[in-house]
Order: structure tokens, then sequence, then C-alpha cells
């Protein structure tokens, strides 16, 4: 009796649920890119790639399924889940989002009906801070914003200090943050 329920349970135990039967097709992410490598704060940082399905010894597109995007910010915790997306009819994908800090991107294709799961490797990508700026236009007729307080003047390539004679008089045509911005620009120092 023990043998003959044991006989009929023995098929159940080690039966494939219909979960573990569907995902028989194994797949792939191809051309996934991160880009640019080094992109400043703020501005726009791309992801893009495609999905590949195994197709007896080649590979084939899968069409539309679900791709998850993963983000691993430097020295801190374990990868965390930034984007969910869905490939269009030939498997690729591409979004984008604002640059905030550097760290490491993955694209993982989860199992889902007959596929299998896969990941890509990481890729590294570096946020830089912006550069400041060294020079602006003048901030009205007779004045420079304070964070470019030099006075230039065009015609002339010369740059007036405040402490200098005639920077009061001079109508700036461009605005520098240090002497060093202006003689880079070719100005030089009012002798007076």
């Amino acid at each position: 009796m023990i043998f003959a329920v044991l006989a009929l349970l023995l098929p159940l135990l080690v039966a494939p649920t219909s979960a573990q039967a569907a995902a028989s097709t194994a797949t792939r992410i191809t051309k996934f890119v991160v880009g640019p490598a080094t992109v400043t704060k703020g501005k726009t940082l791309s992801y893009s790639g495609q999905v590949q399905q195994a197709k007896g010894s080649s590979w084939a597109n899968t069409g539309a399924i679900t791709v998850k995007i993963y983000f691993d910010p430097d020295g801190s915790a374990p990868k965390t889940l930034v984007r969910t997306l869905k490939t269009n009819s030939a498997g690729a994908f591409k979004a984008s989002a604002a640059a905030s800090v550097s760290g490491k991107w993955t694209a993982l294709v989860p199992a889902q009906g007959q596929y299998k799961a896969s990941s890509t490797g990481a890729i590294n990508n570096k946020v830089v801070a912006a550069a400041k700026p060294t020079s602006s236009k003048p901030a009205s007729k007779w004045n420079c914003p304070s964070w470019a307080p030099i006075k230039g003047n065009a015609p002339s390539k010369i740059y007036h200090l405040k402490n200098q004679k005639f920077y009061t008089k001079t109508t700036p045509e461009i605005c520098f943050s240090t002497e060093t911005a202006a003689k880079n620009a070719g100005y030089r120092k009012s002798k007076v």
C-alpha cells in the first residue's frame, strides 16, 4: 500500500511546475550601452540594448518583453531598480535619465513566459560637477554680476578691476570671474 501511494506521488514530486516548464528559452541582452561614459551632473544619460532569444544554434529577437534597469551608486548599498521597460517588437529598449552620481548600470530580463532570466555585466558611468563659468554678459549696461566683477572692454581688449580709475566709467561688453580668465580670453589689465 505504501508503495502504491509513493508510486502515485513520485511523478508529482519530480514533475516541473507549469512556470518552470514554460521558461524554457534562453535569453541574452546584447548591445547594452550606457553613455556618455563621463557626464556632467544634471545632463542626460542614456541606456539602451536589445534582448534576444536562443533559436537552435543562433539568436533571434524576442519581441516585446520586460527589461529591468538597475543602478549601483559608487560606495553604497547593492544595486537598486531604477526603471522597468518594455522592449519594442524587435526586442530593443532605450531610455534616459538625468545624471546624478557615478556608479554601475546593469540590465536584467526577468524570467517571463517562455523566456529564462538573463542579465548584463555592469557598465561604469562617471558623473562630474559642472564647470563653473569664467565669463558672462553684463548684468546691466554698467554692471557685472557679483560672481564675475571684472569689466572687459571688447574693442580695446582691456579689463578693469574694481579698484582701478576707469572701472566705474567702463561699459563692459563681457565680465570675467578672475584675472586669469580675462587673460585667457586675450585681454590685458588696464594700466590705471
